[in-house]
């Protein structure tokens, strides 16, 4: 798994620019996590001999499982009694099967971690169906990406810029279930501009969107933008000149020579409607793979968590690995996902509306 980005090579130079910035965006997390309290004694008789499961919602090879084996391989040492950590896919619905099953059926005692969709707080904002877990009441560990989606497309297709999407030319999107970023930031970007693109389900994670992109089963897709600077195939892909981006979430377009003449949605949006519902999917991208435990997780096992998962991204070993295998992250911490979480459920009723039609299907 984490083998697999090592074929995406980034220039030494260029690296040192992402890693240096990834430390920098840690720093405040870890101030953080000293004013963490908990009783470390009876969390680490606890955790002593126990192991610990990141439960996480895609397919192997994508994001979540990529980041999610790193930390695993880490995070152990930071947690007082240093319980073993093994990372397990429950791929199915964008991710909503892990968000129950973790919510409901798995230990609640801070053995388990999830990891799913950052969007679930959004759609549950929406009253979409099938969630059966409360965003609100869930303690968050905190995210790895703070980041905005980016859709990329073959330079072989029909499309060349965002305008050919606009203006109606065949292209088409692979995505996961809805209630996934993947499926619905097109959605979105559908509604938004009134555009055609055909999304295709059904995939299990990022990693085979990828594989189909390239196996010309599909045009393009929509992705983390760190991720495909970082992880998997994409960056191959755009080195070799077979996909390129053509629209990025949010007001502006990021200062990066592989986004020269991309636009940024919210800037190119016709109207106040149009940027309000972009605005609206953009915001979950703040906390992109986030963390999370069940709400009957004992407070010091959670404050215990936070502060490991804090610690776990400024440690020499981690950021070693992270170097070596082309990672790159800008973590949250628990509390600051808590806060993104309670802004995105407090989304205007009128926008959640709209949101629902487009998404809830």
């Amino acid at each position: 798994m984490l083998q697999s980005t090592r074929c995406c090579r980034i220039p030494i130079v260029t690296f040192a620019l992402l890693f240096a910035a990834a430390q920098v965006s840690a720093q405040p997390v870890a101030k953080s996590a000293e004013n963490l309290a908990f009783n470390e004694k009876a969390v680490e008789d606890f955790y002593r001999g126990k192991q610990v499961r990141i439960i996480i919602g895609s397919g192997p090879g994508g994001t979540y499982d990529i980041y999610s084996r790193l930390i695993a391989k880490h995070m152990g040492r930071f947690i007082p009694g240093h319980p073993s950590m093994l990372v397990q896919s429950r791929a199915g619905a964008g991710g909503l099967i892990a968000a129950n099953t973790i919510y409901n059926t798995e230990p609640k005692d801070g053995t388990v971690i999830g990891s799913f969709g950052e969007t679930f707080p959004l759609r549950q904002a929406m009253g979409a169906p099938g969630i059966q877990f409360d965003s609100a009441k869930y303690k968050w560990i905190g995210s790895a990406i703070n980041t905005a989606i980016a859709c990329v497309a073959r330079t072989d297709s029909a499309v060349a810029t965002f305008d050919d999407v606009v203006s109606g030319k065949a292209f088409t999107v692979g995505t996961m279930a809805p209630g996934s970023t993947i499926y619905d930031t097109p959605a979105i970007i559908n509604a938004a501009f009134n555009a055609q693109m055909k999304l295709v389900r059904g995939f299990e994670g990022v990693a085979t969107i990828v594989n189909a992109t390239e196996a010309k089963e599909v045009d393009g897709y929509c992705a983390s933008w760190l991720a495909m600077l970082t992880t998997g195939r994409h960056l191959q892909l755009m080195e070799s000149g077979l996909i390129k981006p053509i629209l990025i979430m949010g007001d502006r377009t990021p200062d990066h020579p592989r986004l020269k003449q991309v636009p940024a949605a919210e800037a190119v949006a016709k109207s106040d409607d149009a940027k309000q519902l972009l605005r609206a999917m953009h915001a979950p991208s703040q906390i992109t793979n986030p963390y999370v435990v069940h709400p009957d997780v004992p407070k010091d096992r959670v404050e215990a968590l936070r502060r490991a998962f804090t610690m776990t991204f400024i440690d020499g070993e981690f950021l070693a690995d992270a170097k070596k295998t082309r990672i790159e992250f800008s973590p949250s911490s628990g509390e600051q996902v808590t806060q993104v979480v309670q802004s995105i459920m407090n989304t205007s009723p009128a926008v959640l509306a709209k949101m629902k039609k487009i998404l809830v299907q």
